[in-house]
């Protein structure tokens, strides 16, 4: 059974209770946007027999995303094909400023390309590696000697460049430092990376846990070791040899570039909303850099021609063979799930190698993939959120047309399914989520994944608010998405246990299974009941004090009105707590970037009202004692009561209060 119904109830009721937000889209949208503008002037390559007809791929990928942009409202794009040394097609589509009505130009218009240019930090790692300068295995911390920066000894095995360019650190997942409001407020890296280094968690090399963080610290061992800054040695030694003349990590963007730039825009209420453009604090991890489709295009051919581009070479080969090869298998009895090469994530689909990365900001989506075996690479960029999945289904439909799959996929569970099924439901967490700080709240509400069952065996998964997936066995413990090829992997310890669940398309993620008391089906039923308690605690503090005035009912004693003063205002700072870090939540990357004066104030008043429910444990205990009011008046007291220890508890959990 599912249990999506009654999640959807405790979710609405939650939110519905604190906020509500206008973000819902009506069912008119703007004016269909331009198709195809801008073929760049570089002409019809010679390819041969074997390769990609252009003209039969430029009339399917016009199709594909005038669909896209429709469905997904999205307001622009720009694609690149590259194969066999060439850019076979670079083309934008849509609207780069929708008011104005500029069109997108694949080798004009620039765009943030998000954590995708993570592949640029892995790149200048790599070069320090060819110089000797830096290595692999050896402790970070030997690289740091004049930085700011020392990355504890939490455990005995110290972090390695080996372990950050696969994401196999350990640290906790953690946004403090990413993000300020202006360039004015921008500060050197490694001060950055210091005072906001988050906690390790778990020893290196255990798991894939995804880090911005460790991509930032990476890049600031480059900057250390050849005595420069991030920016300047990735300008002088990656976009100069590659001609990427329209790329840049500079904050704000250089004036010959501003008025290329596309807008970032968000779909509200049948109209694009442009947004203002984010400034990134620490570069390395990929937010900051600006670039145009056809530069990624230049990036893409190099790492197909061994690390040459033209003349000049950023890379030997037995280098980026290196990067390419598998350095993390995630389950070790699957070893055809996806896991990570060094920097670059692994793509495989359709039996078919593909290694690459994916970049997200707030308002732009991006996607690097290279089909290394067919030396063929594909680039996509969108200016609005709804990229997300846009590009994962350009890539997979990319895949299918070019690289069909060969096998026939199952369609019918296999006898004894139902009951397998039965001991793999439950939650499961990423493990790309904050243990220390409030930001915890985002990991656990939007990467956990609930495992349920359906009919005749077939398994369910579903994230908040997600759509449902269905998966069929094609052995235990090894699912296939039906009506796709999407792999899910369960692991066991050596007890027999299902311990962690991986998605075969999705790399850089382990997910870890969650006892009942952490399913988000607790967590949200807590705080949605915590908020109807609070607020019936809340009408009835009001209505009785009314109440007894309109009647003339006796005076309540001076020990019943504290006490009811005392749940009263209890529940009023509890219900303050929510509401705060709900909006807290919704507008994330602002209080990253600067912390409001309501959540400095929130992050106050779960202490406060703590001692209050303390108190009104106390005042629960002597109302029935001294029998205080009606039988049923003291039931509802003491259940508000509970109510606020039930979600002070959560409210730990979640690391808005730490005690």
């Amino acid at each position: 059974m599912t249990l999506a119904p009654i999640r959807t109830l405790v979710v609405f009721t939650l939110v519905l209770a604190v906020v509500s937000t206008p973000v819902l889209a009506s069912v008119a949208g703007p004016p269909a946007p331009p198709v195809g503008y801008a073929t760049t002037s570089a002409g019809t390559p010679q390819i041969d027999a074997d390769s990609i007809d252009v003209d039969e791929f430029e009339t399917w990928l016009d199709d594909t995303m005038a669909t896209q942009l429709e469905s997904y409202h999205v307001p622009g794009a720009a694609v690149v094909l590259v194969q066999d040394g060439e850019v076979v097609l670079a083309k934008g589509y849509g609207y780069a400023d929708v008011e104005s009505e500029a069109p997108i130009v694949a080798n004009e218009t620039v765009f943030g390309v998000g954590s995708t240019s993570k592949l640029v930090t892995w790149t200048a790692v790599m070069q320090g590696v060819e110089d000797g300068r830096l290595e692999l295995d050896r402790d970070v911390n030997d690289y740091l000697t004049e930085s700011p920066v020392t990355v504890p000894e939490t455990y005995p095995e110290p972090i390695t460049l080996e372990h950050l360019g696969t994401h196999t650190a350990g640290y906790e997942d953690a946004f403090d430092g990413t993000l300020v409001d202006d360039p004015s407020d921008l500060r050197p890296l490694g001060e950055v990376l210091a005072e906001n280094q988050p906690n390790r968690v778990r020893p290196p090399g255990e798991y894939v846990a995804y880090s911005n963080y460790g991509a930032g610290l990476a890049g600031h061992v480059v900057a250390e070791e050849y005595e420069t800054t991030f920016t300047d040695y990735v300008e002088d030694n990656i976009f100069t040899p590659l001609e990427m003349r329209d790329s840049t990590y500079d904050q704000p963007v250089p004036d010959s570039l501003q008025p290329r730039l596309s807008n970032g825009y968000v779909y509200q209420n049948g109209e694009y909303v442009a947004q203002e453009p984010q400034i990134w604090g620490i570069a390395p991890q990929g937010g900051a850099m600006r670039s145009t489709a056809t530069d990624m295009g230049n990036f893409m051919l190099a790492y197909l021609n061994d690390g040459q581009y033209g003349s000049k070479r950023i890379l030997e080969a037995d280098t980026v063979a290196d990067m390419h090869r598998t350095h993390v298998v995630k389950a070790p009895d699957e070893p055809e799930l996806n896991g990570m090469a060094y920097g670059f994530i692994e793509m495989d689909r359709n039996d078919e190698r593909i290694v690459g990365h994916w970049g997200d900001t707030a308002y732009f989506r991006s996607l690097l993939a290279l089909y290394p075996e067919r030396d063929t690479g594909l680039f996509v960029v969108y200016n609005a959120p709804g990229g997300h999945d846009a590009r994962f289904e350009l890539l997979q439909a990319f895949t299918d047309r070019y690289y069909p799959r060969s096998e026939t996929p199952v369609v019918e569970p296999p006898a004894g399914a139902a009951e397998r099924a039965a001991h793999l439901t439950g939650d499961y967490r990423s493990l790309t989520v904050s243990e220390s700080s409030w930001h915890r709240v985002l990991g656990v509400m939007t990467r956990t994944v609930t495992v349920g069952t359906a009919d005749d065996g077939y398994l369910t998964t579903q994230r908040l608010d997600g759509e449902r997936r269905t998966w069929v066995e094609l052995r235990p413990d090894v699912y296939e998405e039906v009506g796709g090829q999407e792999r899910l992997v369960f692991q066991r310890d050596d007890e027999g246990r299902v311990t962690h669940l991986y998605f075969g398309n999705f790399g850089p993620a382990t997910y870890e299974r969650v006892p009942w008391d952490e399913s988000l089906l607790v967590v949200e039923g807590t705080l949605a009941g915590g908020i109807l308690a609070f607020v019936s605690m809340l009408v009835l503090w009001v209505g009785g004090f009314v109440w007894r005035r309109v009647r003339g009912r006796e005076r309540p004693t001076d020990r019943e009105r504290v006490s009811r003063w005392l749940l009263g205002a209890t529940s009023l700072l509890w219900v303050a707590t929510v509401v705060i870090f709900v909006l807290a939540w919704l507008n994330f990357n602002a209080e990253v970037a600067s912390p409001s004066l309501a959540l400095r104030v929130g992050r106050l008043l779960p202490y406060v009202a703590l001692v209050g429910t303390l108190g009104s444990v106390v005042a629960t205990a002597l109302a029935w004692r001294d029998s205080y009011w009606t039988t049923p008046v003291r039931i509802h007291y003491t259940v508000v009561t509970l109510a606020a220890i039930l979600v002070a508890w959560q409210l730990s959990f979640l690391r808005i209060l730490v005690v």
